[in-house]
């Protein structure tokens, strides 16, 4: 672990020996570090996509914003003793993580039903709560628009990364995980008088094995309603709303980004000792 520190206070924001393009998103490039093989930088976009990408604008300042967020997100999973890929920020639109193979599986967790939850369940209203939140995943395939998927669908897929084979421990793993940051996260909020409605996060698996919450989580990963009203959200789904973009739609889609990233410095406090475990027991018979 102090290793893991030393080499993070190495790295100089201007002094990168970057290697290959690992992969390019919708919204972001992850490129390979040569002189640290086990991290990569990930670097954002401005750029807002929807719909699978069918729907795509530039926006001006947005991996700034995107990217101040996820810092300040992921500081405070780091802060609670959470597994995570993040390491540092390194500059305006940047950051390094570890470098993981990353488990193609969308993690959401919902406390109010809403979006594709009520296209998905006729009859359920928007609003219905759950309690506990409820958990859903999705496997990534732009192609076919990100189908449901049950844990016996993960299982039986056999994903194997870093070699790690993806089985029930892992998904009970990643399944309490994903649980834990919503329900920290929605305390937050909470006394910032804002809902968290729902919200969505992806793993990856590292050279060592180890299960590590990693990607991005920023605007475009979650509902967020002040005083839980639907009517004043402040995340992706005002500009997923839009049936034309204009200028001035793209500057409020911004602004709620930009509230979003100054809120964080309010409802997340300074590091301390605070550690969460997350146990799963394997009983064989």
């Amino acid at each position: 672990m102090r290793y893991f520190f030393k080499l993070a206070l190495r790295w100089k924001m201007d002094n990168y020996n970057t290697g290959e393009l690992v992969i390019e998103g919708k919204t972001k490039k992850v490129w390979h570090l040569k002189d640290n093989p086990g991290f990569v930088i990930v670097v954002s976009k401005d750029r807002i996509t929807a719909g699978d990408g069918e729907k795509a604008h530039d926006l001006e300042g947005k991996a700034a914003i995107s990217n101040q967020t996820n810092k300040k997100v992921f500081e405070f999973l780091n802060s609670l003793g959470l597994k995570t890929a993040y390491v540092k920020h390194t500059g305006e639109k940047s950051f390094i993580a570890k470098k993981c193979e990353m488990v193609p599986i969308e993690w959401v967790t919902r406390r109010l039903a809403t979006g594709s939850f009520l296209k998905r369940h006729p009859g359920v209203p928007e609003g219905f709560r759950f309690s506990p939140p409820l958990q859903e995943t999705f496997y990534k395939d732009d192609a076919n628009h990100d189908p449901q998927w049950s844990d016996e669908q993960i299982v039986s897929a056999q994903f194997k990364l870093n070699g790690l084979t993806i089985r029930q421990d892992e998904v009970e793993i990643m399944r309490r995980t994903a649980l834990v940051i919503f329900e920290v996260l929605e305390k937050a909020w909470a006394a910032r008088d804002c809902a968290l409605i729902d919200m969505k996060i992806e793993f990856g698996i590292s050279s060592l094995g180890d299960i590590l919450v990693a990607d991005v989580i920023d605007s475009d990963s979650w509902r967020l309603w002040p005083s839980g009203d639907k009517r004043l959200m402040k995340d992706k789904q005002v500009y997923r709303n839009l049936s034309t973009v204009t200028e001035e739609d793209l500057d409020t889609v911004k602004r709620n980004f930009k509230w979003v990233a100054d809120q964080l410095d309010h409802l997340i406090p300074p590091p301390s000792s605070r550690v969460i475990m997350i146990t799963v027991y394997t009983i064989h018979i």
